[in-house]
């Protein structure tokens, strides 16, 4: 990554190029899933975060093997990843995770308050996160993994049912929208995750799977934003008949 244009690049785009830069942007606090479109520049200034501390940052980024190259993935893997991955860990860990803050709750809510209204945010998300997988799994994958399969065979496919794979795309990004406001509200609730004083054990261990609950989320919500969603318009606008 270059100094010279970094700042003039969208979010998005070198997020793409290197997955590692999540870090840097979470460490700084800038959007790096719905706000992908900002340029570095603009991102640096709506987060108050020093430009070159985090240019600085972003150039130091060391070689890893853990660093996906996502961009570089077949649309079909991406899918696969997001559902196998994403799907999965939020129908398992989520109901998990709301058990041990009911648990944290009950024990320490006398002295933080703030962790009855973690509960009733989570359980929220919980369930509007699942009416919105289900949304992907039955209505948007399914009708995107046709206009893949239509590509790869070179052949046209039917508008879908719904008039364009923009109208349930807009939907998915308003929720994916709805739900990063909520965790930068959970995580301003929670003190930037950082455990009281007076924690015990198990309350400081909820709060890190909490963090890294949140963190997979933000990955969900960069995955689809950032490379599928753009995919799909581009694969209807080819594939789709007139």
């Amino acid at each position: 990554m270059s100094n010279q244009h970094l700042l003039t690049r969208t979010i998005r785009s070198i997020v793409n190029d290197r997955f590692a830069a999540v870090r840097v942007f979470k460490y700084f606090g800038i959007d790096f899933c719905c706000g992908g479109a900002i340029n570095l520049g603009d991102a640096c200034r709506l987060a108050g975060a020093d430009t070159y501390a985090v240019l600085e940052a972003l150039e130091n980024i060391k070689e890893e093997g853990s660093d996906i190259p996502f961009d570089s993935w077949p649309t079909d893997l991406v899918i696969d990843y997001v559902l196998k991955i994403h799907h999965r860990n939020i129908r398992r860990r989520g109901p998990q995770l709301l058990a041990d803050i009911e648990r944290i709750a009950a024990t320490h809510g006398d002295r933080h308050a703030e962790l009855h209204k973690l509960r009733d945010h989570f359980a929220l998300s919980l369930e509007d996160l699942e009416n919105h997988l289900q949304k992907e799994e039955q209505i948007l994958f399914p009708y995107c993994l046709q206009l893949i399969d239509a590509a790869e065979r070179g052949v046209r496919c039917q508008k879908m049912h719904c008039g364009s794979v923009a109208n349930p795309i807009r939907v998915m990004l308003r929720e994916h929208n709805d739900e990063d406001t909520r965790y930068k509200y959970i995580r301003s609730l929670m003190n930037n995750f950082v455990p009281p004083a007076d924690a015990c054990p198990s309350y400081r261990l909820m709060l890190q799977d909490l963090e890294a609950f949140m963190d997979a989320l933000f990955e969900h919500i960069h995955l689809e934003n950032n490379i599928l969603f753009p995919r799909f318009e581009a694969l209807e606008r080819r594939c789709v008949e007139e």
